[in-house]
């Protein structure tokens, strides 16, 4: 008797995995088409990741004005570091919660020397140390000491942005003539003698 019982529940279950087992062949069946599609991708299509906002929307909703200022050279280099495009935050670093109080932390870049002088000002050794080495930290050195000798000689005395631009539609710097970067040391230095006669 009690066998007769239990049939009606093992029946009712081995229609129940039948009916399961039926199911997933017909989705095995309809995926073959699909799998087939994309076994033919090349690598590159399907680990492909695009970015679907800017990376500076956030800065660019106060700074307004610096919107669509990273241009030149840092608009289209990739940071070394990242293997990505130029962001804001990959030079002006040290962004802090209170950051609109002041900004007191964040790398900003300037013209300022070392030694005073009339047209450009005079700031402490560790701010201009500050903004080179944030500089320095994708433009090797060597590198720069090898383009041109000035940057050896000055990269202790001058911010970099006291002769290049940060946001360059041009870099001033760029296939300047001889006789436009003789000019500029004249420039620079005779004002340096003017402040200090001034002193005197």
């Amino acid at each position: 008797m009690s066998n007769l019982k239990a049939s009606p529940f093992w029946s009712a279950t081995i229609i129940a995995a039948l009916c399961l087992w039926g199911i997933s062949l017909t989705v095995a069946t309809a995926n073959e088409g699909v799998s087939a599609q994309t076994s033919g991708d090349s690598v590159s299509q399907q680990h492909e990741v695009t970015f679907q906002r800017n990376p500076d929307y956030a800065c660019t909703q106060c700074h307004k004005d610096e919107e669509n200022q990273l241009a030149g050279t840092h608009g289209e280099a990739i940071n070394p570091h990242t293997n990505r495009d130029m962001t804001c935050i990959d030079c002006h670093t040290g962004i802090t919660e209170d950051h609109r109080d002041g900004a007191k932390d964040v790398v900003k870049f300037d013209h300022s020397q070392s030694m005073a002088g009339t047209d450009i000002p005079a700031a402490s050794l560790a701010w201009i140390l500050q903004q080179n080495t944030q500089c320095e930290a994708c433009h090797e050195p060597l590198d720069l000491r090898e383009a041109n000798w000035t940057h050896d000689v000055h990269a202790r005395d001058l911010t970099c942005t006291s002769c290049h631009d940060v946001h360059p539609k041009q870099d001033p710097m760029k296939g300047i003539t001889r006789k436009d970067n003789i000019q500029l040391c004249v420039d620079c230095h005779s004002d340096q003698t003017k402040a200090r006669e001034e002193k005197e």
